[in-house]
């Protein structure tokens, strides 16, 4: 019955919330339409995190409710009596809109080069040959981890497809090899090693590209519509590099510290691969095929970007894939995981749009600006990184937290004169992926690998505040100066 009562109030949760503020007067100074388009959206969001229903089928139906609702949730009373405006058509375009962002296909070319590792089977032989010749040493073998997530995530801006779907099934048949089983005191053998490797791993490598993880996307559409800064795929990469590359050898090093496995050595995992390899086979055509589309997408991706747009290339990838029968057109119209992400993603670019159109952000940073003109627009960038990233305790979603906080940080940061806004765009992006490790329920590789039963609750949160506070150390003192000196 308490289930029952508990389940019925998650359904109706979002709706209370718009309810509630729909009753609250319309705060001082804001255009009535701003707040109570913030309403639907504060409801979108609750939502997203409790999950009465799927998350995108929330952003659907908010996006929905707004266009139908235009009048009351987009325009202010200017336009609405201007006989020239039609805010049926309006509202209609501006819900439209996210559908036709180039980031969000270029999210779903990387879902189809996801397909292709899975269906080709190359991304089993990746990670495979990195334990065959990586595994007879711990350390090497958590070093191979995230050397196989590093190469998977240019490629998969799921990190729950990547992390999840791809590496943890290589990764879980390895403790019970060493007599290290799940829920048992064995599980500290080496088990609980190999499994925050991959938290390790999952952040890490969603941090390093665009389209490692897909609310980066959301991210840079989000700094491209509200500060006005276009972060391309090469300018992403190398910003976070110098960070990327010290975390990428230390990480694996401090885990292996903190976080010490009982089993330091062994041949019994090197055979296992060895074995499984043999299974597998030679190369084979497909494979040969994809890992060519792969290297021919990163040069125009790092390279090529005055020749060709980022996106077009991820078309173009696609559409050789298909025309080498690496994935069937059949195949990629039942991959529900890339369209429900792209569905996910334009719903969520439209609303976080539609803050900014309402004239919510407008009233906002005017608000807030008083609040921050003590502080030097140093000490602001600083503050701003900060909350971000630490307030992911609070999310159970990176694409909720960043649709919810980014707009409003981006908005604070404009507002304080001085503030570098470009500066401020990149290092808040950045910050998306490697926040993952915080917490167990931080992002979907996350839930599935303390699920997984290697990794105590107290240890899992005390080794998720260690790292993320280096991860967040490394970014702002590192990674910022360098920016600077950069940008």
């Amino acid at each position: 019955m308490a289930t029952n009562k508990l389940n019925l109030l998650k359904s109706f949760a979002p709706i209370i919330v718009m309810v509630v503020l729909f009753l609250i007067p319309v705060p001082s100074g804001m255009p009535p339409q701003a707040w109570h388009f913030f309403a639907v959206f504060l409801g979108m969001v609750v939502g997203m995190i409790i999950e009465p229903i799927p998350a995108t089928a929330i952003s659907f139906i908010a996006v929905t409710i707004c266009v139908i609702g235009g009048n009351y949730f987009l325009f202010s009373s200017d336009e609405l009596v201007n006989p020239d405006f039609n805010p049926a058509k309006e509202s209609l375009k501006w819900g439209l809109a996210g559908f036709s962002s180039s980031t969000v296909w270029l999210v779903f070319g990387a879902f189809i080069f996801a397909l292709g590792y899975d269906v080709s089977g190359l991304g089993r032989r990746i990670a495979l040959i990195l334990v065959k010749f990586m595994g007879k040493r711990t350390l090497t073998l958590g070093y191979a981890i995230l050397i196989v997530d590093v190469l998977l995530a240019p490629f998969t801006p799921s990190n729950t497809a990547r992390t999840g779907g791809t590496v943890f099934p290589v990764v879980k048949n390895l403790p019970p090899l060493f007599d290290s089983y799940a829920n048992d005191p064995s599980a500290r053998k080496i088990g609980g090693y190999l499994m925050w490797m991959m938290v390790i791993s999952t952040s890490l490598s969603s941090s390093m590209f665009v389209t490692g993880s897909a609310p980066n996307v959301l991210g840079i559409e989000l700094v491209s519509k509200i500060a006005g800064v276009n972060i391309g795929w090469l300018t992403w990469f190398l910003a976070f590099l110098p960070v990327g590359l010290i975390l990428l050898v230390l990480a694996p090093w401090l885990s292996y510290v903190l976080y010490k496995p009982e089993i330091t050595h062994s041949e019994e995992v090197s055979k296992w691969a060895g074995e499984e390899l043999k299974t597998v086979g030679p190369l084979r055509r497909h494979e040969v095929i994809l890992i060519f589309l792969v290297l021919l997408s990163l040069v125009l991706w790092m390279f090529g970007e005055e020749i060709i747009n980022p996106t077009s290339v991820g078309l173009l990838a696609v559409s050789l894939m298909i025309l080498f029968k690496i994935v069937g057109w059949k195949e990629i119209t039942k991959y529900s995981s890339a369209w429900n992400t792209f569905v996910n993603l334009a719903t969520l670019v439209t609303m976080a749009n539609g803050l900014t159109r309402s004239g919510f952000i407008d009233w906002f940073s005017t608000t807030m600006s008083t609040h921050l003109n003590g502080f030097s627009p140093t000490a602001t960038v600083a503050i701003l990184v900060l909350v971000f990233y630490f307030a992911h305790y609070l999310f159970a979603s990176l694409s909720a937290h960043t649709a919810t906080l980014l707009p409003v940080m981006l908005a604070i940061g404009n507002s304080v004169p001085g503030v570098p806004m470009d500066q401020l765009s990149i290092l808040l992006v950045l910050s998306i992926g490697i926040m993952g490790c915080q917490t167990p329920y931080a992002t979907g590789p996350g839930v599935i690998i303390y699920g997984s039963g290697y990794i105590e609750s107290k240890d899992y949160w005390r080794l998720g505040g260690i790292f993320g506070v280096i991860f967040i150390t490394a970014l702002l003192c590192i990674g910022w100066p360098i920016l600077r000196i950069w940008l």
